[in-house]
């Protein structure tokens, strides 16, 4: 008899688009499941790491109670520790690794920034964004190295700053970030991701009277058009998208039940891809990838 309180999780954290799959669960996780089993899972990205860990905040919120992840792989425990997914306090964790089993601070530390909490309060979020800023600059040359000069660090600080930024001023709830670098075969990818399960971007907006036709279409506003639900200016996402334009990257953005991805080619100048999706399932807050590949 199968209990339907465990609930076995696709093998869906590659990239996220496919991560459209674990969230097309989370009415079940929140309305009966008590336990996910991560057994299937071969592969975690940072931005489907950071959307788990804020749907296992959801959980928390709603239930009261963490919400149970079993079955593990050693690999994934391994990832998740070494990033400080575990240290949220957000999941019950009861098949802990053996401590000579966990990644140690190695060389690998050089190429990720850990999941760090980003406050809704402004002064301790100032504070903590500075500390993020001061430990990506020492981890710069590991973390980009493939894409590495002077102007993409300042280009990176930037969009850390205002992304970040916009969580406590447009969010009402905290967020996490993580960045990590790695590699795919001959294919080396570096990847910023921020979320937050907060009001999101259709209600930040509230009265405001943009024309718009779409929640997709909202959002593609705020990353080409200098709009702002707080500012007479809003460059931050504006700025952001023309950043990843410059660096030839990918930019995902989504929020409520709608999302937005622009894709630069790096071999034709002036080539990109947009994607405009609605009718997604809900996902509170916003939740952002910018990725490059070499």
């Amino acid at each position: 008899m199968t209990d339907n309180r465990i609930l076995t999780v696709p093998n869906r954290f590659k990239e996220p688009y496919d991560f459209e799959y674990v969230i097309d669960l989370q009415e079940q996780i929140l309305g009966g499941a008590d336990e996910l089993d991560l057994s299937r899972i071969s592969f975690i990205e940072p931005y489907s790491m950071l959307s788990l860990l804020l749907i296992g905040r959801n959980y928390l919120r709603k239930k009261g109670t963490k919400l149970k992840l079993t079955g593990i792989p050693i690999n994934i425990h391994q990832y998740l520790h070494r990033m400080d997914f575990f240290k949220t306090g957000v999941f019950d964790i009861t098949d802990r690794l053996d401590e000579k089993m966990l990644l140690k601070r190695s060389s690998f530390s050089n190429r990720v920034l850990e999941i760090t909490e980003i406050p809704n309060k402004e002064r301790e979020s100032v504070r903590v964004i500075g500390a993020i800023i001061g430990v990506f600059r020492k981890r710069a040359e590991h973390i980009l190295k493939y894409w590495l000069s002077d102007r993409i660090i300042d280009y990176y600080v930037t969009v850390i700053s205002e992304i970040c930024q916009n969580i406590y001023e447009h969010s009402l709830d905290s967020g996490y970030l993580a960045m990590q670098t790695y590699s795919v075969g001959k294919e080396n990818f570096v990847r910023l991701a921020i979320g937050d399960s907060g009001i999101g971007i259709l209600k930040s907006f509230g009265n405001n009277t943009f024309a718009y036709d779409s929640p997709a279409q909202l959002i593609e506003l705020a990353m080409t058009t200098p709009i702002s639900s707080k500012r007479e200016f809003g460059y931050g996402l504006c700025q952001v998208k023309a950043i990843v334009e410059k660096l030839k990257g990918t930019i995902y953005l989504r929020s409520g039940n709608a999302s937005v991805s622009t894709m630069y080619q790096r071999r034709t100048p002036g080539s990109s891809f947009l994607f405009l999706k609605n009718d997604l399932s809900n996902f509170d807050g916003t939740q952002i990838l910018i990725s490059l590949a070499g």
